[in-house]
């Protein structure tokens, strides 16, 4: 038996516990706010909200997730409820589960009965930013509904043993968006964290390139731990790139959507590479639901075209909804495409670009392979070497005219009118409301330099 002072039990209490209420979070929250108005002398918020996680837009999170029937049917629940992670909390790498669990804490927040959730993370041993981020804002967006309804919610929670785990949930996760700064002690000479960005449904916000921005300049400060840097063309390009991702998320999420975007970097125990994590999230309409309610004149004639084109190749592991998810992705289609409206003629792919520029930079060479997703509705999309983007001719066609196109169709021929790779492309039994981008990649120095010698 040994004996501890009072300092080292409360040390290892803290590492054990996270105890917050969501009163006491938005008590936190609010002051914090106060001190920033004042400083800024109540300067106009912008569409594009940092560092206020949900603000107002809890409210369109609590509408759309009613909406889309989020919650389930679920055994008479207690006053005090326990929500297990399970050892592997990743969109990438075990969708269908994180997406059950989410709908199964939905389903628990809304429930007056509950008066206290334990989110236990202690047998975590891989966390997700994404699947992480996805909880939180579910979390936060209940516990304020409930708080606004005069409803009692406290969360208690206990921390992975994982030490790598541990970090992204105090730098990224629910203790740091519940503002529980007694529990800020993370590794903070190893991790980068992107603050969350929030946005809405808003055609004239344009804020793609202020955010596009702020990322290149995360990325960027992130591959200097590697000794490396963009130069002027790399940053150019990751930031169009980027742009055209989250000026997606703005405008093809529907009306009552809102979007977040994040990022999580952390140098391992070693020091020779680091991991980087990012999310870019729209709640609202998925692709497929985009793709068939409201498309531009010229969009809804290829979408008749595709469909008819795969008629005799659907069944049910290859449904209308997952045509439709992959045709998304292709140069030149976007919902709101027309070749005949300056600045909509050239959108379409900047997702995928994306994807394979951090796939093609982001291997290891210890063998780590990066983990890039798309979950839409019932559909998943992985990323893999086996499968890239390539120019493809046509001639007269109907959905993609005449010229080349760059286009990745997930099957050997790379031909978009055949049906993809099972592997690559999934149907899901469970429903996501929206679209999730998530990307794990490796930042290495010996990867990279060894790669711009080929």
């Amino acid at each position: 038996m040994c004996c501890r002072g009072a300092a080292d039990a409360e040390e290892e209490r803290k590492t054990k516990n996270f105890f917050i209420s969501i009163k006491e979070s938005e008590k936190i929250f609010r002051n914090r706010q106060r001190r920033i108005k004042e400083s800024h002398n109540g300067k106009r918020k912008s569409n594009c909200q940092e560092n206020d996680f949900l603000g107002s837009d809890y409210i369109s999170v609590i509408n759309l997730l009613d909406r889309k029937k989020f919650a389930v049917r679920y055994r008479l629940l207690k006053q005090q409820e326990r929500i297990s992670i399970p050892e592997i909390f990743s969109i990438s790498e075990n969708a269908e589960q994180v997406i059950k669990l989410l709908r199964e804490t939905y389903t628990v927040l809304r429930c007056e009965r509950t008066r206290k959730i334990i989110f236990d993370h202690t047998a975590c041993l891989e966390l997700g930013l994404s699947a992480s981020t996805i909880m939180d804002i579910i979390v936060l967006a209940a516990g304020k509904y409930r708080e606004e309804q005069g409803e009692c919610l406290d969360i208690e929670g206990h921390l992975p043993h994982n030490k790598s785990v541990r970090d992204i949930l105090l730098a990224s996760g629910l203790p740091y968006h519940l503002k529980a700064e007694s529990l800020s002690r993370f590794d903070e000479e190893h991790v980068q964290r992107f603050e969350t960005i929030r946005g809405r449904h808003d055609i004239r916000a344009n804020k793609a390139d202020e955010v596009s921005t702020k990322l290149v300049l995360y990325f960027n400060k992130c591959l200097k731990t590697q000794n490396l840097e963009l130069n002027e063309e790399g940053l150019r390009l990751l930031s169009r790139i980027l742009g055209e991702v989250i000026s997606n998320c703005e405008i093809h999420g529907g009306e009552s959507a809102t979007w977040y975007t994040q990022g999580h970097y952390q140098i391992k125990d070693d020091n020779s590479f680091g991991e980087m994590q990012m999310l870019f999230l729209n709640l609202g309409e998925t692709i497929y639901e985009g793709l068939k309610d409201d498309v531009s004149k010229e969009t809804k004639n290829k979408v008749r075209h595709i469909l008819k084109r795969q008629a005799g190749n659907m069944h049910p592991d290859w449904d209308e909804e997952m045509v439709l998810t992959v045709f998304a992705l292709q140069e030149g289609i976007s919902r709101l495409r027309d070749s005949n409206i300056e600045g909509y003629e050239g959108r379409g792919s900047g997702t995928v670009s994306m994807i394979e520029m951090f796939n093609d930079i982001g291997k290891c060479e210890r063998g780590l392979k990066p983990q890039m997703t798309i979950i839409s509705g019932k559909t998943q999309i992985k990323f893999t070497d086996t499968y890239k983007m390539k120019r493809v001719r046509f001639e007269r066609d109907a959905a993609f005219g005449t010229g080349d196109k760059r286009i990745i169709a997930f099957n050997k021929e790379n031909d978009i009118y055949a049906p993809p790779d099972r592997n690559n492309v999934i149907k899901m039994s469970e429903y996501f409301p929206g679209t999730v981008i998530s990307l794990k990649f490796y930042l290495d120095n010996r990867y990279i330099t060894s790669k711009k010698r080929r």
